[in-house]
């Protein structure tokens, strides 16, 4: 009996799965992300919610260049022997990236990406914090690998790791689910 009832469910899903699915084709599309960074570099050892949105052009099914905006929380930093009580940092960043895609069916595809972009470590505290290191700020490298799940009707569901790099200050890793609209 549970054998039918699997085989029944997995006939089901395999007529459905057509319906639900739809290939990429070129165009724009929009999207917000949310994620856990972790920052484990010199003075900064921390974990938090980071939060973003993105935006780009599909130019091909195997090619598209996209920007985006991360926050990384708010980020602990260990200044004990300089005595700055509970130094924090708010590292943010705007990118530009280009994405491959290597789709798998006509719902699923990997992708990675590289590009650069230019992140603000901002100080944030009570003490002097800013004063003794002051506003970090550069750009550099960052790059990515993921998979994403494209729904009819322009919607798609990206799961991703990204590192960026943070010149002078290490690097930042990211896991992140994001949705997407493409018009």
């Amino acid at each position: 009996m549970a054998f039918r009832k699997t085989l029944a469910s997995c006939a089901i899903a395999a007529l459905l799965a057509p319906a639900l699915a739809s290939a990429t084709e070129p165009g724009f599309y929009v999207g917000g992300k949310l994620g856990a960074a972790s920052t484990d570099e010199r003075w900064i050892d921390d974990d938090d919610t980071s939060f973003g949105v993105y935006f780009g052009y599909r130019f091909t099914p195997h090619f598209a260049l996209e920007g985006e905006y991360t926050d990384f929380g708010n980020l602990r930093v260990n200044l004990s022997e300089l005595e700055i009580n509970n130094p924090r940092l708010e590292p943010r960043t705007w990118g530009i990236r280009a994405l491959g895609f290597l789709p798998i069916s006509d719902s699923f595809e990997l992708l990675g990406g590289v590009g650069m972009h230019s992140f603000d470590l901002d100080p944030r505290d009570a003490q002097g914090f800013r004063d003794v290191v002051g506003s970090k700020s550069s750009t550099d490298l960052f790059y990515g690998v993921g998979g994403q799940f494209n729904f009819q009707g322009g919607l798609s569901l990206r799961a991703q790791y990204q590192r960026y790099e943070l010149k002078r200050a290490g690097s930042s890793d990211e896991v992140s689910l994001g949705l997407h609209y493409r018009f």
